[in-house]
């Protein structure tokens, strides 16, 4: 991971995002917004790692890039969150997803498998579990806790409070199993995100 939350001086309510890397190396979905074809979004300073999407059951699915961003150099904490993975005809990373992130929440699903839960407005979820060079994914999904928090989204606690909650409250009978999201380089048609190539 490339990129890291800072508190910045005062009441530890404030962050900004700042380079993790004294060289100021960006990653891979930095880099694929300094390319020309994102040209509007290339100035946007990325926190941003690699996941495997997995099932509720560990099964693995999908090589999944997620970062969030600021829109907006003016803004405090980040507004987007930001999808890519390997296109199938190459396997180079490319932009599926752009989300406003008062359409998302995230959660520490499975601490232990340094897993995330992301839950998008229209009730789609997926989940994403931590890929990283070893010796540093405690760390790095640390980091990822670190910013929850900071902008103040559900702890797993929470999260599971949540889901006892819309279980008490919803007898709709649709299967949770059915409302998972599967991440592909085709989703930015989907309804639970904003299409990149519309900005």
């Amino acid at each position: 991971m490339k990129q890291r939350l800072e508190p910045r001086p005062g009441d530890g309510t404030e962050h900004t995002l700042v380079s993790a890397c004294p060289s100021g190396r960006p990653g891979r979905l930095q880099r694929l917004l300094q390319s020309g074809e994102f040209h509007q979004l290339r100035d946007f300073t990325i926190f941003e790692s690699n996941f495997v999407q997995v099932t509720r059951l560990g099964e693995v699915a999908n090589k999944v890039t997620m970062g969030v961003a600021a829109s907006s150099a003016a803004l405090e904490r980040p507004d987007l969150l930001l999808l890519a993975g390997p296109a199938k005809e190459n396997g180079r990373l490319q932009l599926f997803g752009m989300v406003p992130l008062q359409f998302v929440q995230l959660f520490v699903h499975d601490e232990s498998r340094r897993q995330l839960k992301v839950k998008f407005q229209t009730g789609r979820t997926f989940y994403l579990q931590l890929q990283s060079p070893p010796g540093s994914g405690d760390c790095e999904f640390g980091q990822w806790v670190r910013l929850l928090y900071c902008l103040r989204f559900p702890s797993a606690q929470s999260d599971r409070e949540e889901d006892r909650d819309e279980e008490e409250e919803e007898d709709d009978g649709e299967d949770d199993e059915e409302e998972e999201e599967y991440l592909t380089e085709g989703a930015e048609c989907g309804e639970w995100c904003t299409c990149s190539r519309g900005l």
